[in-house]
């Protein structure tokens, strides 16, 4: 978790900016078009990076540029470079997310890929968090309401948690375990801010984020927040190659994830399914690009793609996930997702 706490304002972002004589932005092109006129001063470079791939980011490092600081501006890709070019030029950082769509903002260490796999590296401190409402407002709505898909995975880590202490016997704590459930249930309670993306729900994000941070890193790793649907979705990855928008996908897979929990579930799929519908996550394979094949594919590989990649234990470290037959059966699974 950063130290640093979020700072909120209406321009804070430009504010901010304004203020420094010496700075490189890190960002997308999309981004970057809402903050460049408000700059009165102006950057010593700009640098755009789309990809997390280890030789893309060892590229860009090559370039050994100069400056007071390193701005990271944009949505979970340009703050994690923004983070990797900081630590590796020793250059202090200043993290802005122009959308609340990924927690990678108010995390010290750097998600990278390294042949398609996520690894994560380094720790890095920002002198700064900002959250500009300004900007964040005029990302599309869909985009950051896919932000709480992030924390809200919390519905199905817990009941995988349930699953690994029974039957693998991994370590518990009911107090924990209580509070990322409370997060969860606080956030889920914010429906309608988090739908309009008003200033409220900006900060019910926000918070679900910082809260759901702190007690991970209390506890020495995702238990509590991540679990078999963001390892659903790696191993799609993995398949496809694909680029997906993350929270549109893990959406997705919570619903699938808590439907095969069956009686360690710990919220209903039905709670969760109006959640989504009721703020406007666009869960829908098809929607995203997902062909009922690749879908199978993951389905059927997961649980050897946690096996191999030594991930938690949960729902796909059982013998037994799928039943021979009906909703709870890889073709009642698809056939239910494909439905929606």
């Amino acid at each position: 978790m950063v130290k640093a706490q979020p700072e909120f304002g209406e321009t804070i972002l430009s504010d901010v900016l304004d203020t420094l004589d010496d700075y490189i932005v890190v960002t997308m092109d999309e981004p970057w078009e809402l903050l460049k006129s408000k700059l009165k001063t102006k950057p010593r470079e700009v640098i755009f990076n789309r990809d997390m791939q280890m030789a893309t980011l060892e590229k860009i490092e090559k370039k050994q540029l100069k400056a007071k600081w390193i701005v990271g501006f944009g949505g979970g890709t340009a703050c994690d470079t923004g983070k990797y070019l900081s630590w590796k030029w020793n250059i202090p950082l200043i993290i802005s997310p122009s959308i609340i769509s990924v927690d990678a903002w108010l995390c010290t260490s750097i998600a990278v890929r390294i042949d398609h796999k996520v690894r994560y590296i380094g720790d890095v401190q920002p002198a700064r968090v900002l959250v500009d409402y300004s900007i964040v407002k005029q990302a599309p709505k869909a985009l950051n309401r896919t932000g709480v898909s992030d924390t809200i995975s919390i519905t199905t880590a817990l009941g995988d948690w349930l699953i690994a202490r029974d039957s693998f016997g991994d370590k518990f704590d009911q107090a924990v375990f209580d509070e990322a459930k409370h997060v969860a249930e606080t956030l889920m309670k914010a429906a309608k801010d988090i739908k309009d993306v008003s200033n409220k729900g900006i900060d019910a994000l926000v918070k679900g984020y910082v809260d759901e941070v702190k007690i991970c890193e209390a506890w020495g790793n995702a238990r509590p927040e991540e679990g078999g649907e963001h390892f659903l979705a790696y191993c799609l990855e993995e398949i496809t190659h694909g680029h997906y928008l993350h929270g549109n996908l893990i959406g997705l897979n919570i619903l699938v994830v808590l439907k095969l929990q069956k009686e360690k579930a710990v919220f209903k799929v039905e709670q969760l399914k109006q959640f989504f519908d009721d703020i406007g996550i666009e869960y829908a394979p098809g929607e995203n690009g997902i062909t009922r094949d690749q879908y199978q594919q993951a389905l059927e590989s997961v649980q050897a793609y946690v096996r191999r990649e030594k991930l938690l234990n949960g729902l796909w470290s059982l013998p037994r996930v799928f039943d021979d037959e009906g909703p709870c059966s890889i073709q009642g699974i698809l056939d239910w997702i494909y439905s929606f």
